[in-house]
């Protein structure tokens, strides 16, 4: 199976959406369409997969940076996950770019898979470290547009090709004027 991945993760990548088929990836895989089958039974299923192994990836180094943000202020702490989702991001950029776009199409809006509940409840334990620095009321929309807010950014870095430092302080800005900022719990 992972050699199945790694070769659809490599037609995604050098020949994108329009050049990816099965019959491409059991070429670049070395297998037969068969055994590509065997496993996934349809394009869209090796997509979610793909897309699976990129959020895996990424929770890991989430975890890690929330586990290494232990004692830190709110600012490192906040830091860290941003590093950490721009180093997920950038391993393979163009791909993740990819899975994102097909994410959107392959789940619905309104489905959360376990991996973006893992994510929440990751930045959620780090808020609730430092909720007395926070002026708003930390709830599961604060949680989530906090994500949506911090994803954006770290796409638009990549998007422009900013360095890692330009990148994750722009970033930080954001997360933290959403969380520290003069606002009124609407």
């Amino acid at each position: 199976m992972a050699v199945i991945l790694e070769a659809a993760a490599r037609v995604l990548e050098q020949r994108g959406l329009e050049g990816y088929n099965t019959n491409a990836v059991a070429e670049r895989g070395g297998i037969s369409v068969g055994s590509v089958y065997q496993y996934f039974p349809n394009k869209d299923a090796l997509t979610l997969a793909l897309i699976a192994r990129f959020e895996d990836a990424l929770l890991a180094k989430v975890r890690d940076a929330v586990t290494a943000s232990e004692g830190k202020s709110l600012t490192a702490s906040l830091n860290l996950i941003i590093r950490a989702q721009l180093e997920a991001h950038a391993e393979r950029a163009g791909l993740n770019r990819i899975l994102e776009t097909e994410e959107d199409r392959l789940r619905p809006a309104s489905s959360d898979s376990s991996a973006a509940s893992e994510l929440k409840q990751l930045v959620a334990a780090l808020l609730a470290r430092h909720r007395r620095e926070i002026v708003m009321t930390v709830d599961d929309d604060a949680i989530e547009d906090l994500i949506v807010i911090s994803r954006a950014m770290v796409d638009h870095a990549l998007q422009k090709d900013l360095s890692q430092a330009a990148a994750s302080r722009r970033a930080l800005r954001a997360v933290e004027g959403y969380l520290l900022g003069p606002q009124a719990d609407l």
